[in-house]
């Protein structure tokens, strides 16, 4: 019988955690990013993906899908889907709490959108404007919460300003042309 000697045994190991290691692109410090990269993370290798999701805070930018009266158990108002165009799942889906919508919203299903309304002290309509519309490209920032059923959710979500998107592209060098 032949034994392995120790420097053996240890380039083994070494040759198998490296093989077993996640090829997955590694989170940038500000937690972007795109659609596209965050599912091909969860359709070609769920369970490193959720490691690397898991708690994180991050920024995902790209195509809204579906705008919706959430019906989450948390009460949260508004819940978006970000959807590639040519794939049906996964999904990013984002819940919105009321405290991360800048007013008053009122979800229109069949015109797929969602608009803010704003009011005076005397409770009269002061201003209104569409806040997030399906089939935009948008910047939704969230806490990673959980991978089900094809959905990759988003809790504590908000949009991020025009302003701060166009930086966030700028950043990343992504072009908006």
């Amino acid at each position: 019988m032949k034994t392995l000697s120790i420097a053996s045994v240890i380039l083994i190991a070494s040759a198998l955690a490296a093989f077993s290691q996640s090829t997955l692109t590694p989170l940038p410090p500000d937690g972007f990013v795109t659609l596209q990269q965050i599912v091909q993370d969860f359709t070609n290798q769920p369970d490193d993906a959720l490691q690397k999701y898991n708690g994180m805070r991050i920024c995902v930018y790209g195509r809204i899908g579906k705008v919706e009266q959430s019906d989450d158990d948390d009460a949260d108002p508004l819940a978006v889907t970000m959807q590639l165009q040519n794939q049906t799942t996964p999904d990013v889906k984002a819940y919105f709490d009321q405290d991360d919508i800048p007013g008053v919203v009122d979800v229109v299903d069949d015109q797929n959108k969602a608009t803010v309304y704003h009011r005076d002290w005397a409770g009269n309509l002061s201003d209104q404007k569409s806040f997030i519309v399906g089939g935009e490209n948008a910047a939704i920032r969230g806490t990673f919460d959980n991978f089900v059923v094809g959905d990759i959710v988003l809790k504590n979500s908000f949009k991020l300003s025009p302003e701060a998107l166009a930086q966030k592209l700028s950043e990343h060098g992504i072009s908006t042309e």
